[in-house]
């Protein structure tokens, strides 16, 4: 067999993992995850990846052909595009009249997806060797159009000597992604910290009790609703 053989991405073996659950490529995606959160994405090497989920470094080719970029992207993408890609559906299902409520939808949806990530992978995108990365331009890109969405939506809310509305966006963004230092610091995120999070997010707007109470109220139906429908969603799309 030629060295170029030797060297072609194959498919690849059965992986012993602690958690059968994943698919292939997930594991790779979660081993990943875990190295280059505690260890660095620079230091990370593609055959390190391949002995943490027992796997050939070739068969990571396979599932990744531009290789760790390309895992760097995903895994970046993961922590936004869940929140981004229901914008319009939370700004369609809230009332017009009640912009309060879609804020905290969004606030409590991106709480939530960054609360939910394995290994806390939000922390990535603050890595000095990540922003040099050509995988971070497509994330940045997505996380610029969910500021914009922050800023539409805060404006509606903020009051007169409550935030300057040029900066409520970047205000609310960075205050729902200090959900990624409360992970840092070993704080398991509970499901009550996630609704103080997201009421504090338009509090500071100027959103008085009331609202916040009718707001949380609302919160949890429409973002079950959301969630079904994303799930309806990829069970009807073709495999």
């Amino acid at each position: 067999m030629s060295s170029a053989e030797n060297r072609r991405p194959g498919r690849p073996r059965h992986i012993q993992s602690a958690d059968s659950a994943l698919s292939p490529r997930d594991q790779i995606l979660d081993a990943s995850a875990r190295l280059f959160v505690h260890q660095g994405f620079a230091a990370t090497s593609t055959r390190e990846v391949a002995e943490k989920v027992g796997i050939r470094q070739a068969s990571i080719y396979y599932h990744f052909p531009s290789g760790k970029d390309e895992i760097l992207g995903e895994l970046l993408e993961r922590s936004v595009r869940p929140t981004v890609d229901k914008v319009a559906q939370i700004e369609g299902m809230c009332p017009p009249e009640a912009p309060e409520t879609a804020l905290y939808v969004l606030l409590l949806l991106d709480v939530r997806t960054l609360a939910s990530l394995p290994h806390n992978t939000g922390v990535l995108a603050r890595l000095p060797e990540v922003t040099r990365s050509p995988a971070y331009e497509q994330y940045d890109k997505a996380r610029r159009g969910l500021e914009d969405a922050y800023a539409r939506l805060g404006c509606q809310v903020v009051r007169p000597g409550v935030l300057v509305p040029g900066t409520a966006g970047e205000w609310l963004l960075n205050h729902a992604e200090n959900v990624i230092l409360m992970r840092t610091s070993g704080d398991r995120i509970s499901r009550a910290a996630e609704a103080a999070i997201a009421a504090s997010g338009i509090r500071m707007c100027g959103a008085g009790q009331e609202q916040i109470d009718h707001a949380s109220h609302q919160a949890e139906g429409i973002l079950a609703r959301l969630l079904a429908s994303s799930h309806v969603s990829k069970a009807g799309s073709p495999s």
